[in-house]
């Protein structure tokens, strides 16, 4: 695998992890998938219980752990979010776009970045967290 897609997959599980840094918040079930045009194999999707800031299922800075990525162009209409990103890891530069289209108890959205798309949901299963759990 070369270095530049060793760095989106990084990246990409990073952004869509989703886990809450310092904030009381509550626990989300989230499943994400990676596509990648003509990969020999689909990657399996991943689900897991997450720590999500209260309010954040449709922000993308409250949600992404990546301290390399930086969103712009954060733009929310009704219900629906859409954010441009670019990150830098070790030198590489990569940049991307988002979406998620969110209620207060799920969500849905796929990113794109270098050529490899990652479709996430997700959907609140309750219970108050924070950093520490």
């Amino acid at each position: 695998m070369n270095k530049h897609l060793a760095s989106c997959i990084a990246v990409s599980a990073c952004l869509f992890s989703t886990v809450a840094l310092s904030a009381p918040g509550e626990y989300w079930e989230v499943t994400s998938k990676m596509e990648m045009p003509g990969m020999p194999f689909a990657m399996p999707a991943t689900t897991s219980k997450v720590c999500i800031p209260k309010g954040g299922e449709n922000d993308p800075r409250k949600n992404s752990r990546d301290k390399d990525c930086q969103m712009t162009d954060i733009k929310t209409v009704g219900n629906k979010t859409t954010w441009k990103m670019r990150c830098n890891h070790n030198g590489e530069v990569v940049t991307g776009s988002g979406e998620r289209t969110a209620t207060a108890k799920s969500y849905a959205g796929k990113m794109k970045l270098a050529g490899m798309t990652t479709v996430s949901s997700g959907k609140l299963i309750g219970g108050s967290c924070d950093d520490a759990h």
